[in-house]
């Protein structure tokens, strides 16, 4: 019995890491794309400047 309660107790860390690891690369994603769009506005802005 205790053998299948540590092994539940990693399974649930492996869990947390695989969802520490998945909040990591949304973070990643997330502030890729702020960075996109700050590049969009400012090229939008440039054109507005140039017309």
């Amino acid at each position: 019995m205790g053998e299948l309660r540590e092994l539940g107790e990693l399974g649930e860390l492996r869990e947390l890491g695989e969802l520490r690891e998945l909040g990591k690369l949304r973070e990643l994603r997330e502030l890729g794309k702020l960075r996109e769009l700050r590049k969009l506005r400012e090229l939008r802005e440039l054109g507005k400047l140039r017309e």
